[in-house]
């Protein structure tokens, strides 16, 4: 995640504050309307916002959130895939991830959980696969390191050829293996929201499950960010302070902006541009300043020096060797492999996506003012971003696709909920994907720059992820216990595996040896066995443990929110197809459709 990834907390909060307003605005005068919510659009037409170059700007907002996440997912897959220098494979990675996510997007606004949410690379979908550099097997191989150290500065042209040679064999045996491994685990994704087991693991898994296991996720980023930030500290320490100046000490100011319109004629508009956009200017100024240090000749231009990933004359190669317009398709890199290792980083990457989808789904509900989401509407939603991960492994992308939080956040603050605005969005980044040269310019980014903007955006990541906290009784000592315990033994495990080596753990299958050995330093997956096996097994009630608010809320929280809805569960309907299912009866035992009836079902049973 980064800087504007907000959680559901942060979400929750905004709609809390809009709560707040709106009463003060009630009791002060009726003179003063109260502050609409965001609109919801069941169609082309927005209920309350009617400026078209304002939602043009807004969805411009939701493009480049998602520009960003694509460029982050992009570096880390990079650096598990030991191509940190391979500009292409970059270029050609940030191309498919930017297909994916418009694909994914489009089909889960139109028929997937029907409610504006965008879907594409997270961190926390990547960051299991760092585990696998430190398995020999998997380790990136030694003559990626600076090989004109060896052999001297003679045989470097040499070197170079034989190095490419090299990398793109690698590149293309890995690459087959990772996309097996995701196509696998695509499936059991999309298998979960098929056969609608969504609502059996809610009645397993709570907010207490959830917080160690996806704060471990992020354990081990330090060694990425570290990477990059080492490049030169004084422009990654400049650009991450740019971003906590304009996103959190300026978080209570908005910026007047001055605009036209045929009603309104000239004039100012507030609207907090600066924190909407602080990723971007800050990466912008970053980028600038590297420019400008490359050319006084600050940085290094010794390849064996760090500050020489910093220079931002180093890789303009690549957008010239980058083909004008790149075509995605299946299949493009040879069959899909598998190696059980992968796999099983891939599976614990996909227990976390969807956790923390089902998180997301009530968050966004609750910013739109909508109901809490239908069984069958997030049962639809998770076999979305399953399908569509399990189609990322045969584009050979590297990565799955889940729901971004980012740009919940920026739904309450921009006050724009519209449905084809993010029909839009996703059809404009299938369109970003085939111009190479565009996808070119984005990885050319300074290496600095990129640390900086993973030090807030990480930090606020493990920040956020407390923001469960707030559904469980913290005056329980049962609550702090589990999720301590579940944290500790999250890293004692992964130890414990790492210094006895390749040989601690011996079953006679290599397969069998080597998955058992990614589960046990893995650190989010031992956190979350742990903390699944003491929630479920000692003693608590539901309220205490966080459950009735994971589940939907109780009866007295939804009567509340009732009042402020702004639609039905009509919203989670999809039109044309709603009513042919209602013709048959079968249609309410199949739990994606919209005519599901799980009380039906139970009744059958």
């Amino acid at each position: 995640m980064d800087a504007s990834n907000t959680s559901n907390s942060f979400t929750e909060n905004l709609v809390d504050q809009k709560d707040m307003d709106t009463n003060s605005n009630r009791n002060s005068s009726d003179s003063q309307p109260p502050t609409p919510p965001p609109p919801y659009v069941d169609g082309f037409n927005c209920k309350y916002e009617n400026n078209a170059t304002v939602i043009n700007v807004k969805e411009e907002t939701q493009c480049l959130l998602c520009l960003k996440s694509s460029i982050k997912s992009t570096m880390l897959v990079s650096e598990v895939m030991c191509a940190r220098n391979h500009g292409e494979f970059k270029s050609l990675i940030m191309s498919m991830s930017l297909l994916m996510s418009g694909m994914c997007t489009f089909l889960q606004n139109t028929v997937g959980f029907r409610l504006p949410v965008y879907q594409g690379p997270i961190a926390s979908y990547v960051l299991p696969l760092v585990v696998l550099l430190d398995v020999p097997q998997y380790a990136c191989p030694a003559i990626h390191t600076y090989y004109n150290q060896t052999l001297g500065i003679y045989l470097s042209i040499y070197l170079s050829i034989y190095l490419s040679i090299y990398l793109s064999i690698y590149l293309s045996i890995y690459r087959s293996i990772m996309s097996g491994a995701l196509i696998l685990a695509g499936f059991l994704h999309m298998c979960v929201g098929l056969t609608g087991t969504v609502g059996f693991l809610l009645r397993f898994i709570g907010p207490i499950t959830v917080i160690p296991t996806i704060l471990l996720i992020g354990i081990n980023v330090y060694t990425i960010t570290y990477k990059f930030c080492s490049t030169h500290w004084g422009v990654s320490l400049f650009t991450a302070g740019i971003v906590l100046i304009l996103s959190l000490y300026m978080d209570r100011w908005n910026m007047p902006i001055p605009l036209w319109t045929p009603k309104k004629k000239f004039h100012i508009i507030r609207f907090p541009l600066h924190q909407v956009f602080s990723m971007l200017i800050a990466a912008t100024v970053g980028w600038t300043t590297c420019v400008i240090l490359t050319n006084m000749g600050v940085f290094s231009d010794d390849p064996n020096s760090p500050e020489f990933f910093a220079r931002t004359d180093t890789r303009n190669d690549v957008i010239y060797k980058t083909p004008w317009f790149i075509f995605p398709y299946p299949g493009m890199y040879g069959t899909p492999g598998f190696d059980v290792g992968v796999f099983s980083a891939f599976l614990t990457a996909t227990i976390g996506s969807i956790l923390d989808s089902i998180a997301d789904y009530y968050a966004v509900a609750r910013v739109v003012r909508v109901p809490s989401p239908p069984v069958h509407a997030m049962n639809r939603g998770i076999l979305v971003e399953g399908f569509m991960s399990m189609m990322a492994g045969f584009w050979g992308a590297a990565h799955g696709t889940t729901t971004y939080a980012g740009n919940i956040g920026v739904i309450g603050l921009t006050k724009v909920a519209s449905r084809i605005i993010f029909q839009m969005l996703g059809i404009m980044l299938m369109v970003l994907a085939v111009f190479g040269k565009f996808t070119s310019v984005l990885i050319t980014i300074p290496y600095p720059v990129v640390g900086g903007l993973q030090v807030i955006g990480f930090g606020i990541f493990l920040g956020l992820v407390f923001g469960n906290l707030q559904y469980i009784d913290m005056n329980s000592t049962r609550n702090l216990a589990i999720i301590g315990l579940s944290i500790l033994w999250g890293l004692i495990i992964p130890y414990w595996s790492k210094l006895n080596g390749d040989d601690v753990i011996q079953t006679g299958s290599d397969h069998a040896d080597n998955f058992l050995k990614m589960l046990t330093r893995n650190p989010n997956f031992s956190g979350f066995l742990i903390a699944l096996i003491l929630d479920n097994t000692v003693p608590g009630t539901l309220k205490e443990r966080g459950m009735l608010i994971w589940q939907g809320g109780n009866d007295e929280e939804g009567a509340d929110q009732d009042e402020n809805l702004e639609e039905g569960r009509e919203v989670y309907d999809i039109p044309c197809l709603t009513r042919i299912l209602k013709k048959y009866r079968i249609s309410s035992y199949i739990p994606f459709l919209p005519t599901y009836n799980p009380n039906q079902t139970k009744k059958a049973n």
